[in-house]
């Protein structure tokens, strides 16, 4: 605890969705769960008609795993690579299909939430996985419809909204690294309203995350959200959500003068972060359009500090303002077009010690003007295609267009065939551009854009009633103008980032399997193979790092008892990757070799009346020591015990 400063069953795609609830998920129960509808267009689209890759968590599953960070969710996902600098709290990043951490867009309730003030990118290591509904995962290139930060894809985090439900839940749970963790949730409803809301807790005195020394670094999270829904009409209704964070995370530095290593330090950073979203929407029951009015605002706060003496700070503030409309062409309502009228302001600040190599304190701000068009067509039964465009106007950059077009074909009852072509953008960070960091970095105000080109082709299968699923996608991907913020810089005698000349590329297939053996027990493996490369200052193809090649999982899911117990056998494996290495001795960046590792995780559960549940867990069951990020060490065997409820009322 921070005393001093006070897998479930595997996660399939597209029409692959499936859950088990209660491990009894019937033939029919699939083909109703594939009509739902996730974020993949201007507005909601049928699953059944999305092109690109899509997994979707839900909320059966999180229960499953017992995990309690966000980012331990995502590690069975087909092209994501999970880079922890550590244990509990540690930076994480998240690569997906070979692209860069800050080019996923993360919505939370439909609110951005990469952070500006943390290199544009998701703070994983603040989010926790409590309270959350479903998890909606599209890859791929995704700039048409929701513009810059989803160049390699969108992840939207959906809180629990139980809609006619009254209720309170709960979980406690402690265990290894003096580790404690509580939630609680509830909602309430009325005739024409909904209530929900959250609370969850997290400390842990956590590990030791440097190779040498014995400090270990810990980490505390507070969460909490709430969210109204009120139905001012039949068609009308009035959406409120909130969220704050309030995080405290422990690290060791990295020594760049002796060891290019990390080493013990007392080094702790507190975050906090805001969102608050409000959304009015028309949908009428047998209208031919519908629209929406939203206003979402995101502020964070990140404070650094070393030997308990404040070090720095970041923040930003990003306000959105959003109009959508849609609209169903003809009688068969086989056409649909939509369109997004967005306006964003972002507002970034850093402060520090100037020295007199350069001052880190300063204020910049810029805004963005977007259009967005889509249209989605039916002309025959078993065929849908999409076709998407968007202007993103810039304050500070030349205008992005991209434009994505995607179709989906049902060969036959149980065969689709499915492919996309797109284009993305990602406008360069506020700390790539103007962040200072003394002795370390210097930003480059004259960044440029950096642009993609990309598709994928799926074939996806079916059969047994649904109860054997497999999936196959080959994905591609050119990056123009990409930035490499390790450049060294002569003048300054730090890193600075620049826009390189030269592409890169990406390329690599995904392939996904589900079988259920029967009522009780269900089955899931996938591989995802990844070739990232650059080109290095020689002019010859490198790998870029932090992304393995081979990526593998295997997930069991079984009840017995009569569905009282529960029991969710987790493996990934991670084939060996390259990282930086920056040499204390040539004074210049390498690539080195992390190996290759698989991680084991188990969790078991057992219902001891209808509403309160036992539950237990170990992480990394087999010991395994291996690193995700050079030099940072991963946690060893860890084992949890607690108790789950639910009352209804």
């Amino acid at each position: 605890m921070i005393k001093r400063h006070s897998s479930t069953v595997f996660n399939m795609a597209a029409t692959m969705l499936l859950v088990l609830p209660g491990g009894q998920a019937l033939a029919e129960d699939i083909l109703e769960l594939e009509e739902l509808v996730v974020t993949a267009g201007l507005q909601p689209v049928s699953l059944r008609d999305v092109a690109s890759s899509v997994t979707v968590i839900t909320r059966e599953e999180i229960e499953q795993k017992q995990v309690k960070y966000l980012s331990d969710l995502l590690r069975d996902v087909p092209g994501f690579a999970v880079s922890q600098a550590g244990g509990a709290g540690s930076q994480t990043q998240i690569r997906v299909r070979g692209a860069e951490a800050n080019q996923l867009l993360v919505l939370m309730d439909g609110v951005r939430a990469n952070d500006p003030a943390a290199s544009g990118e998701f703070q994983y290591q603040f989010a926790l996985a409590a309270n959350i509904e479903r998890i909606e995962i599209i890859r791929g290139p995704q700039s048409a419809t929701w513009g810059s930060d989803a160049m390699a894809g969108v992840i939207n985090i959906i809180r629990r909204r139980d809609v006619d439900e009254r209720y309170l839940s709960g979980t406690v749970e402690a265990g290894s690294f003096d580790s404690v963790n509580m939630a609680v949730d509830g909602g309430y409803s009325g005739e024409r309203f909904r209530l929900s809301g959250g609370l969850s807790y997290l400390d842990t005195d956590g590990t030791n995350i440097s190779r040498t020394g014995n400090e270990k670094d810990g980490a505390e999270n507070t969460t909490g959200n709430l969210g109204l829904e009120f139905d001012i009409s039949e068609s009308v209704n009035l959406r409120l959500s909130g969220q704050a964070v309030k995080a405290t995370s422990e690290w060791d530095e990295i020594d760049y003068f002796v060891t290019g290593l990390p080493t013990d330090a007392d080094r702790v950073t507190k975050s906090d972060q805001n969102f608050l979203s409000g959304e009015l929407s028309y949908k009428p029951l047998q209208g031919r359009w519908s629209g929406s009015f939203s206003l979402h605002r995101m502020d964070s706060d990140n404070e650094n500090f070393a030997d308990g003496l404040w070090s720095g700070s970041t923040a930003a503030t990003t306000l959105e303002y959003r109009l959508r409309g849609n609209a169903f062409i003809g009688d068969d309502r086989n056409h649909r077009f939509g369109f997004a009228i967005e306006h964003e302001d972002v507002d970034f600040s850093q402060r520090g010690e100037a020295s007199p190599f350069g001052d880190p304190n300063q204020d910049q701000s810029y805004d963005i003007n977007g259009y967005a068009l889509e249209y989605i067509g039916k002309p025959f039964t078993g065929f849908s295609w999409t076709l998407s465009a968007r202007l993103d106007d810039y304050s500070d950059f030349d205008n992005a267009k991209t434009w994505q077009l995607a179709g989906s074909y049902e060969l036959t009852q149980n065969l689709r065939l499915r492919g996309s072509i797109g284009t993305g953008s990602k406008a360069p960070t506020f700390t790539e551009r103007y962040g200072y960091y003394e002795d370390l970095f210097i930003g480059n105000p004259d960044l440029q854009l950096e642009s993609s080109q990309g598709w994928e082709i799926g074939l996806e299968s079916r059969w047994g009633d649904g109860q054997h699923q497999l999936q196959l996608a080959w994905f591609d991907q050119d990056l123009q103008d990409e930035i490499d913020g390790f450049v060294f810089d002569p003048v300054s005698s730090l890193f600075t980032a620049i826009n390189r000349e030269t592409d890169s590329h990406r390329e690599g297939l995904e392939t996904t399997l589900f079988t259920r053996l029967n009522q009780s027990f269900g089955l899931s493996a996938s591989y995802t193979y990844t070739d990232a490369t650059t080109t290095d200052s020689l002019g010859q193809p490198a790998r870029e790092a932090r992304r393995p090649r081979h990526m593998a999982s295997l997930a069991a899911n079984y009840y017995f008892k009569d569905d009282r117990g529960n029991l969710n056998l987790n493996l990934n494996y991670t084939g060996s990757q390259k990282d930086v290495f920056y040499s204390p001795v040539s004074y210049s960046s390498e690539l080195v070799n992390i190996s290759a590792y698989t991680v084991v995780d188990l969790a078991a559960s057992w219902q001891l009346t209808p509403s309160l549940e036992l539950t237990g867990r170990i992480s990394n069951l087999l010991d395994e020591e291996y690193e995700e990020v050079l030099g940072f060490v991963r946690p060893g065997r860890a084992v949890y015990g607690g108790l789950r409820g639910r009352f209804d009322f």
